[in-house]
């Protein structure tokens, strides 16, 4: 026979304790978080060559906010956007990763960065082999998968989808109905290969109705970035804590046959020094204008974060020198497109901002005739620093007063869109002028 004497009972009742606490504990750190990365492996889209930086910058974001942010364990897994994509094989994963509070020599936090950006490399050399390219794109079965791959986990859950958003089935074949559960989606696009180009309005008017039906299907948040725009920090904030910060710069060129190519360098030296004193990050992207059916020539944003002591970089390169740099490779695009899409293009590169506090933009053009449907383009520039930088064709010669009418037809087009707008003739821009200029002087 048993008997519980009083010693024995305290024994009893602190190992129920300690049992229910256990049980407490594990629960909350098997709550975890799904991270899901959907690309597009179609023909209409691969290969991925030109994605590779801005997947390698999602890998680097991913890796940061696994280690410093999420609740663990984190749960990563790359597949793809195929015909059948809820039958997909992963590309990538599924990777967990549980943050240790004391480092050892096999703490997944020292590896889960190299994995994530040799899976970035393994992707890209993927999408180059023409067996690997699917014919058609389940948009929404792939979306299927992503939830149903994250249908156990009991924390925060994210999906990143890597396309041009055109869903194409097979004859016959009818999309899967979205179903989500207060997912974070992230659309990380560009315009594919299609047949018949879309416009840059017509591509954005596209992602918008994703966004809206996975909203509608039940997803906590949906954010859209160009993947031409995308860096670590967007990203970061993206899938982190969401909030806006930064400033975002962009300059528009489209440069007319009279510009001075050099007088790019000064707008260069321009913002470095004007950096200084915005809200940090600082985005710089810098973007030639191609005519209304083609995409503009943009190079890599620049970032730059003040410190109070200068970290080394292995580049050797700093912000001042990059910045110069890129506008030396912008001058060769003078003179630039006939028929350069400004509004278009205004419209875009806003959207890219969407997760920065602060908006610069720079407009270099002849500020051709505004086409009739951009007019009504729906653009909100509320708070929107935008310096115009004008400057004749040789064609205007003939009719001057028709180019000045049209540089004021657009002054205050972009005035009733909210925009805070200066008017600076480029060919005579100063440093100090342009710094008057984004001080709305």
């Amino acid at each position: 026979m048993f008997f519980v004497t009083s010693k024995s009972r305290v024994v009893l009742l602190l190992a129920v304790a300690v049992a229910l606490g256990g049980c407490s504990v594990d629960k909350s750190e098997s709550a975890g978080t799904s991270v899901v990365v959907l690309v597009d492996f179609s023909k209409s889209f691969a290969p991925l060559v030109s994605d590779e930086r801005a997947l390698e910058e999602l890998a680097a974001a991913t890796s940061e906010l696994a280690q410093r942010e999420w609740q663990p364990p984190v749960e990563i897994l790359w597949s793809r956007i195929q015909t059948a994509s809820l039958i997909s094989g992963p590309l990538c994963g599924p990777f967990q990763f549980q943050q240790s509070l004391i480092k050892r020599d096999n703490d997944h936090s020292s590896q889960i960065a190299d994995k994530l950006q040799a899976c970035t490399k393994a992707v890209v050399r993927a999408s180059t082999a023409g067996s690997e390219r699917s014919a058609y794109t389940d948009i929404s079965g792939a979306v299927a998968l992503a939830a149903d791959q994250g249908q156990s986990v009991l924390g925060p859950k994210y999906i990143v989808i890597v396309s041009d958003f055109i869903e194409e089935l097979p004859r016959g074949k009818r999309p899967i109905r979205l179903q989500l559960n207060g997912e974070r989606v992230l659309l990380l696009h560009r315009l594919g290969r299609e047949r018949t180009p879309l416009t840059l309005v017509d591509h954005l008017a596209r992602i918008e109705r994703w966004s809206e039906a996975l909203r509608e299907a039940g997803a906590a948040s949906v954010v859209a970035l160009p993947l031409s725009s995308v860096t670590r920090q967007r990203i970061v904030r993206a899938l982190g804590s969401g909030t806006k910060a930064g400033t975002d710069v962009v300059v528009l060129q489209n440069m007319p046959d009279t510009a001075r190519p050099e007088v790019l360098k000064t707008i260069a030296a321009t913002l470095n020094k004007a950096a200084r004193d915005w809200q940090p990050p600082v985005t710089v992207t810098w973007a030639d204008l191609r005519d209304e059916s083609a995409i503009p020539l943009q190079r890599p944003p620049l970032e730059f974060t003040p410190r109070l002591v200068k970290a080394p970089d292995s580049s050797g390169q700093d912000f001042p020198t990059l910045l110069n740099e890129c506008a030396e490779g912008m001058q060769g695009f003078s003179p630039g497109a006939r028929l350069g899409d400004v509004a278009g293009s205004l419209s875009f590169y806003s959207s890219a901002g969407v997760l920065d506090a602060d908006h610069v933009f720079l407009i270099v053009s002849s500020f051709s005739n505004l086409p009739k449907d951009r007019r009504d383009l729906p653009l909100n520039l509320k708070g929107v620093r935008v310096a115009m930088l004008p400057a004749p064709n040789r064609a205007d010669a003939s009719d001057e007063d028709a180019y000045l009418a049209r540089v004021t037809q657009w002054e205050t087009w972009l005035k009733q869109q909210h925009a805070n707008v200066c008017r600076i003739p480029f060919n005579g821009v100063t440093t100090d002028s342009l710094i008057e200029c984004f001080h709305g002087s």
